[in-house]
């Protein structure tokens, strides 16, 4: 098999230095918990098997209600909710301790950071979803298309500017933010049921979940423009010959392209696949999301250009295809082939990534130094 990473790459990645700066609002309330937690956990334990471990959870707890929620209409029993708040909270904790982890046992790599960002954003199409599901945005299927597309692009645009810097900058709301929002979403669906967030608000025909959905686009808007013009701007300045050295067009091109796939789909579909089975759809779409994300994430930490096009658009663009053929190919069909695809596209390069960093950087993923 070709390898994904070239001799150059290999040698800037480890060359790569992660530093970060600045602290969003739950970050010294969380980092204190984590801490104390961290004292239980033994010297072998590997940061990035912390991490796995919260990306684990994460799916197991959020399977039951992608499983029973099919069209994101569904009502589902209480503990459906709660669970997905334990496995949020879980992600989140593990998230707080990797890090730690790997400065307490001194095994901190450039592996490390690509593997936590990795985890974080494929646990982010996860979330939303199963936030989505939480409210019964189905009910308002554009809101939740729209929804979907605004958190890819915000997501990939915080990536694309943390790329022009050697230090990653922590806004107000980050990750741990985002995380207990949706646990708060889904805390209200658990006590009061998913119905509450149809409840007309403020005297108007606004329903509580459109007025919570746009709050919180609007409020990640502000990131989403500040990230643009820090794009804008440093885009020929630093040594970063990869993303640096990039026109925003190439780098932004594989998302795009995703975009214009969700878009033609969406249009084209004879038998309303988007609206039909939203939750199998966007699930598929944010793993193609991540899969473009954490090739972003790569070619950031390897000094690379961003490829113009990438293997996770296979799976959209057969379910766009597929929309030409009418009766005569079941779409849903072809939507489970590109949810197998774009899975397996994840996993692969994931996994080969991994393996040629760890054999070049003659490192061990899973393990920590003997002495521990």
């Amino acid at each position: 098999m070709k390898p994904v990473l070239t001799e150059a790459q290999l040698k800037r990645l480890k060359e790569y230095k992660f530093n970060s700066e600045g602290k969003s609002l739950l970050d010294p309330v969380l980092q204190d918990f984590s801490g104390y937690l961290l004292e239980k956990i033994p010297f072998w334990v590997a940061p990035n098997v912390i991490s796995f471990l919260g990306l684990a959870a994460l799916v197991v707890a959020t399977f039951p209600l992608f499983l029973y929620c099919p069209t994101v209409t569904e009502e589902v029993p209480w503990w459906f909710y709660t669970t997905c708040i334990a496995g949020l909270f879980t992600i989140q904790t593990l998230d707080n301790m990797d890090g730690l982890q790997a400065r307490r046992v001194g095994s901190g790599s450039p592996i490390g950071a690509v593997v936590d960002s990795a985890c974080d954003v494929t646990a982010f199409g996860i979330v939303v979803t199963s936030v989505a599901i939480a409210m019964q945005l189905g009910t308002s299927p554009e809101l939740m298309f729209y929804c979907h597309l605004l958190c890819f692009c915000i997501d990939f645009a915080m990536y694309w500017k943390n790329g022009f810097f050697d230090v990653l900058y922590y806004e107000l709301f980050e990750v741990n933010e985002y995380l207990a929002v949706a646990m708060m979403i889904h805390s209200v669906s658990a006590i009061f049921g998913p119905a509450a967030w149809s409840t007309q608000v403020f005297h108007t025909e606004l329903e509580a979940r459109v007025i919570t959905v746009a709050l919180i686009l609007v409020a990640n808007l502000f990131n989403i423009f500040g990230a643009m013009v820090v794009i804008l701007k440093q885009r020929d300045k630093g040594s970063n010959a990869g993303l640096r050295g990039s026109s925003p067009m190439r780098t932004a091109c594989p998302l795009l392209i995703h975009l214009i796939l969700a878009f033609l789909t969406k249009g084209a579909s004879s038998q309303q696949i988007v609206q039909n089975y939203p939750t199998l759809y966007y699930l598929m779409l944010g793993l193609a999301h991540a899969k473009v994300t954490i090739v972003l994430r790569v070619a950031d930490a390897t000094k690379s250009e961003m490829p113009l096009v990438d293997t996770s658009m296979l799976g959209p663009a057969m379910l766009f295809l597929s929309s030409f053929l009418g009766d005569y190919v079941s779409e849903y069909f072809v939507l489970c082939l590109a949810m197998t695809l774009v899975t397996l596209d994840l996993v692969v390069y994931s996994m080969l990534v991994l393996q040629e960093s760890c054999d070049y950087l003659k490192i061990s993923c899973f393990k920590v130094k003997e002495k521990y």
